[in-house]
């Protein structure tokens, strides 16, 4: 739109950054500004960019393209009334854009100086601008949020979690065990380190969901009175306890309690022949914001259509639609409606609140590697052995481990996948 001029990206991490924001849209246009060499002898140039990602066949129809595309001249207008334009380039797919290509032709098509327009002019000009604009904490920032969304992202909300594999299930479990010494309960709510025996590792993600008071059946396991269940790996997993092995597979965790989730529906932006907005159903959990095209998509486990961690959050509000960008969408940025006021002040607050959620992430997690006490995060040793297991191995999961051959105490894990 040349009056507009939606944003749907943006940034200061140059053009690998740039080539994130390539694909989200039939044909996307923009100013790049870039500079070779450093101190007084440093040339800029501001370059109109036309991309799209023709080698993304799946994405969008050549006829959606070719209707964005009209479009061009335009916002080759538009755009040059914000900086005077040096050249023009067109970029085809995500590949093409590279700091080599880009170079080349901009060199090529402007007429300018071969041997100045370098790849390592622009590097070193690239490396003088971070130095004076950029500090290490904010790119430790950028760098924390993207691994965030690679390894902990949660399961949706209305996912059930399922056992851990190859669980083995006993109904005539022994479960009278007599407790020699008095044994830590963990209360419903409670913030945990839970112990995998499938993975063999503590996650220190685990939460008590469940307790019970009198000896019963849960689950498929007859268990005593004060056992625990306890969900863990990212809400994807739980773990039965009971009081006999709380003290082997379960540690009390210092991180900090996540605000209480939000789930609904939402306008999503998106840029195709002219702007559109698509239902989306969204869930925001554990300082994540994720999107289906459907609740039954998200409940049986289909892989979410986007991913944001909200660490580093920046958002802008206008009437119902709220727009943001974070550390982890590397420049993007993507606009919602909510459609009321009331509903976008609902979900900017709850936003607000899981971003705050996520820096308390972070800084737990600094500290946690900083003062981790391995001696204390080893795996527990079994009560007794049995079979052909090894001394000091994490019992199978369902074993039962006999004391003095009276009773048992049990660890049953089953937690989703």
């Amino acid at each position: 739109d040349p009056e507009k001029l939606p944003l749907s990206g943006g940034g200061r991490g140059a053009i690998e950054e740039m080539s994130e924001g390539i694909g989200a849209h039939p044909t996307t246009f923009g100013l790049l500004r870039i500079s070779f060499g450093t101190g007084k002898q440093q040339k800029t140039r501001w370059v109109f960019i036309h991309a799209s990602d023709a080698d993304d066949t799946n994405a969008y129809s050549l006829r959606e393209r070719g209707q964005a595309t009209v479009h061009a001249p335009k916002m080759e207008a538009a755009i040059g009334k914000y900086a005077q334009v040096s050249t023009k380039v067109q970029i085809n797919s995500r590949a093409d854009c590279t700091p080599e290509n880009i170079i080349k032709y901009v060199a090529k098509v402007g007429n300018f100086d071969v041997a100045s327009f370098t790849v390592e002019e622009y590097l070193a000009a690239m490396a003088e601008f971070r130095s004076l604009t950029l500090d290490t904490e904010e790119e430790q920032v950028k760098e924390d949020a993207c691994k965030m969304v690679e390894e902990n992202a949660p399961a949706a909300e209305e996912a059930p979690p399922a056992p851990e594999p190859e669980l083995r299930r006993s109904d005539t479990m022994e479960t009278q065990a007599r407790q020699r010494k008095a044994m830590r309960l963990f209360k419903l709510g409670d913030n945990v380190l839970v112990y995998s025996n499938a993975a063999r590792i503590w996650h220190d993600d685990g939460v008590i969901i469940e307790t019970i008071d009198e000896a019963c059946k849960r689950d498929g396991f007859a268990l005593p009175a004060g056992s625990m269940k306890a969900q863990y790996n990212n809400g994807r997993r739980y773990k039965w306890v009971t009081p006999m092995q709380a003290k082997e597979f379960l540690r009390s965790s210092t991180r900090p309690t996540p605000p209480p989730p939000l789930t609904g529906e939402l306008f999503k932006e998106t840029h195709n022949f002219i702007t559109e907005w698509h239902i989306r159903h969204f869930e925001l959990s554990k300082g994540f914001l994720q999107w289906w095209v459907s609740a039954d998509d998200a409940r049986n486990g289909a892989r979410p259509n986007g991913v944001v961690s909200l660490l580093g959050l920046q958002m802008r509000v206008m009437d119902t639609v709220f727009s943001l960008r974070t550390s982890s969408t590397k420049g993007v940025i993507y606009s919602f409606d909510a459609t009321t006021l009331e509903g976008v002040e609902k979900w900017t607050a709850h936003l607000s609140q899981h971003a705050a959620y996520c820096e308390a992430m972070r800084e737990h997690l600094a500290r946690s590697n900083d003062d981790v006490d391995q001696d204390a995060l080893q795996p527990p040793r079994a009560a007794a052995l049995s079979g052909n297991r090894l001394a000091g191995a994490p019992p199978s999961t369902g074993d039962v481990d006999g004391l003095d051959g009276r009773g048992a105490s049990m660890v049953v894990e089953p937690v989703g996948a």
